[in-house]
């Protein structure tokens, strides 16, 4: 069984544990009461900006890298830093048992930003959207690759009910052809297979620049520097989605300035 198979069956039985403790009902009325929706895909969605605009993460730890934190989890600090770095929007990591993130993050990151603010997750069931919501989320991550394509279309519709954005995640041209009809979100394209956890940034250059070019295209993992954002400008994208690289930093508003200053001079 590989990472991602390995992901899902335990999110499914987790997400069964939480009806079991908050019931449904309950979530949803929480959802309900959510105010102050902040534009992250309006944010994206010029694919020709000019600009370089980074969707900052927060992110405890990772299967493939550990312990990411440099100072103990400091979620409040580190997100008031990407907002001074000049970060267009901020992703927190909420999956629990491989990357030890979790809600009260979302939530402490809301409270301590304008910038809109990312669900990143393994989402599998309409509940969980309920959740982001209710956690006061603007936009909620959904992965091509972790659904079929009638529950891609059922949590795509539930998510702009709830008015939260979509960042639809692919990792190649065939999952993006499941999701193309999709109107309304952000593609992520992910350099990172997760089957593997392998990164592949050629793989990820080759599969945008085989989408349409009015698509909002977000690129993520495997970006830690400036080279690394100019080799996508030729098919252009609208966004780069970076974690690891802040995290280990030990000045993330700087390393945020650094990665969006002009092109590296040859």
């Amino acid at each position: 069984m590989n990472f991602l198979e390995t992901v899902l069956r335990e999110k499914s039985d987790l997400v069964a544990r939480k009806k079991m403790a908050r019931p449904p009902d309950e979530i949803m009325a929480l959802a309900g009461r959510r105010r102050g929706k902040r534009p992250f895909f309006t944010t994206f969605a010029q694919r020709f900006s000019g600009e370089t605009k980074i969707v900052a993460e927060f992110k405890r730890s990772s299967p493939s890298r550990g312990t990411l934190s440099l100072d103990g989890g400091d979620i409040s600090g580190m997100v008031r830093a990407y907002e001074r770095g000049g970060a267009a929007a901020v992703s927190i990591l909420t999956e629990e048992s491989y990357f030890n993130g979790s809600l009260t993050d979302l939530a402490r990151a809301k409270e301590v930003t304008n910038l809109p603010i990312l669900r990143k997750d393994f989402i599998v069931d309409a509940y969980e959207l309920y959740e982001t919501a209710a956690f006061g989320a603007d936009a909620v991550l959904l992965i091509a690759e972790a659904l079929e394509r009638e529950k891609l279309e059922d949590l795509a519709m539930l998510a702009a009910s709830l008015d939260l954005d979509v960042l639809l995640e692919v990792h190649s041209i065939k999952s993006f052809e499941k999701t193309a009809h999709i109107d309304g979100v952000v593609t992520g394209v992910n350099s990172r297979d997760l089957e593997t956890l392998a990164i592949d940034l050629k793989k990820a250059h080759e599969v945008v620049a085989a989408l349409p070019p009015d698509r909002p295209v977000i690129i993520e993992s495997g970006i830690n520097t400036r080279s690394d954002i100019d080799y996508f400008s030729d098919p252009g994208v609208c966004g780069f989605l970076i974690g690891t690289s802040l995290m280990r930093s030990s000045n993330p508003a700087k390393t945020l300035h650094q990665l969006t200053s002009q092109k590296e001079q040859k």
